[in-house]
């Protein structure tokens, strides 16, 4: 279990249009995009960062817990994004700490929501906590 979450405003409800798991990550690269993937193993994610490596696309993982509200709040927007305005150019992956601590442990999750970006399998850059603003800016800046 995580140990805190950054924010003080109320939680929000989550939309349920997210791809669930077990998902074939070995289609075309178009085929990611324009969704939220919900990564339940530690397989599945080494199986689309392996798949997307060569891409130069951007991959971003949300580490989130259904408990914490920062993360609740987040989540719209990140959808959003995920399904708008970031349909093309980046892949949006969202991880419940509490059902893959074994992900959580391996990039060192301590606090939540935690952003990590990855691009050509590799972290590029990390947000803890809800500031959206700063994540976008750098989603921008790297995309």
């Amino acid at each position: 279990m995580m140990g805190s979450c950054f924010s003080n405003k109320e939680s929000v409800a989550v939309s349920s249009d997210i791809n669930q798991s077990n998902q074939d990550f070995s289609l075309p690269l178009n085929q990611y995009v324009n969704k939220i993937h919900e990564i339940t193993t530690q397989e599945e994610f080494n199986n689309l960062i392996t798949h997307i490596q060569n891409q130069n696309i951007l991959i971003l993982c949300d580490f989130y817990a259904i408990w914490c509200p920062p993360c609740l709040q987040c989540a719209p927007t990140i959808e959003k994004w995920g399904l708008n305005d970031y349909k093309t150019s980046v892949i949006f992956i969202k991880i419940d700490v509490d059902q893959n601590s074994e992900l959580s442990n391996q990039y060192s999750v301590r606090a939540l929501p935690t952003f990590i970006l990855f691009k050509q399998g590799k972290e590029i850059f990390r947000l803890t906590g809800s500031d959206l603003l700063k994540l976008k800016k750098e989603i921008d800046r790297l995309k």
